[in-house]
């Protein structure tokens, strides 16, 4: 892609100390992102995948700063944000929002919707109440919601309707990344493709950036321009949706992709699922070498003793694998 990227990261860790605080040097280290790097350019939707506890949710708040790092940078806009207190973020916290997995609790009870979606215009003064007014009906009336919801608190909608006031709030103040983790997964299988649809749609009318956070691939299949595959704190593969789906490189991903239930299995046999042996190790003492190892049917001694990088393969993707399936 020939555009600058909007956001850019390199090797951002986050790093917790777990365990009793009278012995601080001696507590666990919890190494929830340990290294990303990954890149979002403008107008396009990663998708980033992996099982629970991978700490997906943990690097889309620290994208966003909602988390101070621990080590990397991240840069956006092609400024430096990695390191920028809270004064010198908040100019900047209007060109990136989140939408969070569950509006129950993202959205304050004891307010209505009309102050729900007027509170980040007023926090940083964006017009007159007049203005403030108009704007809250225009994005109401932007995710489908009618001007009557305006009086009506967050307990009497469903849940498709919370998450649809959760996006106008984020889109109040007209950023450029909108980070969503797990949008969809409280929510019914109809639904859900009422809000993927949402999704796309304000993407075209305003030009958005996502980073999309699932485990649902086939969600991040319909939404996804790009694909990055998260296990144990690191990326293990990335590159365009139709490559990756199609053939994947490395084993973790495939292990996904087999899972995606399919709505014509192949006839006269059954589709190959590929069973995950074992657990995920503890993020307190990830294995050494590929963290993937120990459930991996093709690792080596190698794979057990050196971890592998991120490395371009043929068709232009990047795989974390010594032994990649393609």
């Amino acid at each position: 892609m020939a555009s600058a990227p909007l956001l850019e990261a390199q090797g951002v860790a986050k790093y917790y100390r777990v365990g009793s605080q009278l012995l601080a040097r001696n507590r666990a280290l919890l190494r929830a992102v340990d290294g990303v790097s990954l890149a979002v350019h403008p107008g396009e939707t990663l998708g980033l995948v992996g099982e629970s506890g991978c700490g997906k949710s943990t690097l889309g708040r620290c994208l966003t700063r909602l988390y101070d790092i621990t080590a990397g940078s991240i840069r956006f806009e092609g400024r430096e944000i990695g390191r920028l207190g809270r004064g010198a973020m908040r100019p900047l916290r209007p060109r990136m929002q989140m939408v969070f997995q569950d509006p129950s609790a993202s959205l304050n009870p004891r307010r209505r919707v009309r102050e729900l979606i007027a509170e980040p215009l007023l926090v940083h003064r964006r017009g007159t109440r007049a203005e403030i007014e108009a704007k809250v009906r225009r994005m109401l009336e932007l995710v489908g919601l009618l001007p009557d919801h305006l009086e009506r608190f967050p307990h009497e909608f469903s849940g498709g309707q919370r998450q649809r006031i959760g996006i106008a709030r984020a889109l109040a103040l007209e950023p450029r990344l909108v980070v969503a983790d797990e949008p969809v997964s409280a929510l019914d299988v109809s639904v859900q493709a009422q809000i993927v649809n949402l999704f796309l749609d304000l993407q075209d009318r305003l030009g958005l950036t996502y980073i999309f956070i699932a485990h649902d691939l086939s969600v991040v299949r319909q939404i996804s321009n790009r694909v990055a595959v998260m296990y144990l704190g690191v990326i293990v593969e990335t590159g365009p949706s139709d490559r990756v789906f199609a053939a994947p490189a490395h084993p973790y991903t495939a292990a996904l992709i087999s899972a995606v239930p399919v709505p014509e299995p192949p006839r006269g046999g059954r589709r190959g699922r590929i069973v995950l042996e074992g657990d995920v190790p503890s993020p307190l003492d990830p294995p050494a070498g590929c963290r993937f190892h120990p459930r991996c049917a093709h690792a080596t001694d190698v794979c057990r003793s050196e971890q592998p990088q991120l490395r371009p393969m043929d068709d232009g993707r990047l795989a974390a694998c010594h032994h990649p399936l393609v």
